[in-house]
């Protein structure tokens, strides 16, 4: 694809972008995404490691706040409308994080809500505490969804694992969409992104919307096949969020997918294992039509969070 024609193609949805995976440059974010993991991972993806997230490095007074000012400029450059970030509570790496919803509430405020959060599950806590909390982070933080990661639980579980079924039941309760961080990195070994697993738990809730973030990468084909299965059965309803992954080696099936079921893929950039303006342009370079590239920039994300927007 042309310059020109990336370029018209960013015109046309600018201010209607929403990015799926951003985590902003803040400390409880940094307490794993330290430079050092995201400038080792940025260069295995031949990314650049964006500015607005070493202005949060520097020993200087307010940088924190100069590196989310520096987030928010770099979407408005390029015209993202809405960003969302995930709070997390891994155990089980090198350097334990938790990101509780309280910080997602706190740093969406930040942000004059730019950016807005999904919480986490943290499975130390007992399904009664985290159900109760979830009902919290909806009805008092605002939070807009789930982000759920199994295989980093203390004692790691597969997505299908029964214990997990009535945080799944109150999801579905509660009307929002449910995200998983799947790919290589979502336990201890890549069996806990096989999308066998996320098909079993969305084929038990038809109806709550089931985002594969990283597109249960390297299982690229099998994703794609599960998103196919949504659009043509209505027996659940997946969506694939290939962020980074879409530019790995073995992306080609993403976008090959993007183009044969546009309504079932959800665009992110990983922010910050990519930079926000800089994903953007390598998206609008896809070999994807017209009406894949707005359902996958912004328009599937928009009715995801549709009714978590209108409470």
């Amino acid at each position: 694809m042309s310059q020109t024609q990336a370029a018209e193609r960013l015109e046309r949805v600018r201010g209607k972008i929403i990015d799926f995976r951003l985590r902003p440059p803040t400390g409880p974010y940094r307490n794993f995404f330290t430079p050092t993991v995201v400038g080792a991972v940025n260069r295995i993806l031949d990314m650049p490691t964006p500015r607005s997230y070493t202005i949060s490095t520097d020993p200087f007074p307010n940088a924190e706040e100069r590196a989310i000012a520096a987030v928010i400029d770099e979407m408005d450059s390029v015209g993202v409308r809405l960003g969302v970030m995930n709070g997390r509570h891994s155990v089980n790496r090198p350097v334990p994080v938790h990101i509780e919803d309280a910080d997602l509430s706190e740093l969406s405020a930040r942000t004059d809500n730019r950016i807005l959060g999904m919480a986490g599950i943290d499975f130390d806590k007992t399904n009664e505490e985290i159900i109760e909390g979830l009902d919290i982070a909806v009805k008092e933080h605002g939070l807009i969804g789930v982000c759920m990661e199994p295989g980093l639980a203390r004692t790691p579980m597969y997505a299908d694992d029964e214990r997990l079924f009535p945080l799944y039941e109150k999801i579905a309760d509660l009307n929002i969409p449910l995200l998983f961080m799947s790919g290589p990195l979502a336990g201890p070994d890549i069996s806990h992104t096989d999308p066998v697993r996320f098909d079993r738990v969305a084929k038990r809730h038809p109806s709550m919307p089931v985002i594969l973030g990283h597109g249960c990468f390297p299982y690229a084909t099998e994703a794609v096949a599960l998103a196919f299965k949504s659009e043509a059965t209505g027996i659940h309803n997946v969506f694939v969020s290939p962020d980074v992954y879409m530019f790995a080696p073995g992306g080609d099936v993403f976008r090959q997918g993007a183009n044969w079921i546009p309504n079932r893929f959800v665009y992110a950039s990983a922010y910050s294992f990519a930079g926000v303006a800089e994903s953007v342009h390598l998206s609008a370079q896809l070999d994807l039509t017209d009406d894949a590239f707005d359902a996958y920039m912004y328009r599937n994300a928009e009715a995801l969070l549709r009714p978590a927007l209108n409470r």
